[in-house]
């Protein structure tokens, strides 16, 4: 596993649980910043995002897939290089 960079966007997930979720994206120093989120926090993003994707595959659901297939094109190579990840504490 790639260890996370100095300079950093990362959110915590579930900050006050044993198995918190920790995702980051390597920035520039100024854009650097740290987001804990709680469990009830973590759980109204987490739902949010699922109900606005389940919107846009009811309303469109050809853009929906364009969009998560562009999702991962970017993502895969970023966190093959390490710019981008996540990781749990054992």
């Amino acid at each position: 596993m790639v260890s996370p960079p100095k300079d950093r966007i990362e959110v915590v997930l579930m900050n006050n649980q044993p198995n918190e979720t920790h995702i980051w994206v390597q920035v520039t120093a100024d854009l650097a910043r740290i987001y804990e989120l709680d469990k009830d926090k973590s759980l109204k993003v987490i739902g949010g995002a699922v109900g606005l994707f389940i919107l846009l595959l009811y309303i469109s659901p050809a853009t929906a897939i364009i969009l998560l297939l562009v999702f991962l094109i970017i993502l895969f190579p970023l966190s093959m290089v390490g710019m981008a990840g996540y990781s749990r504490p054992k």
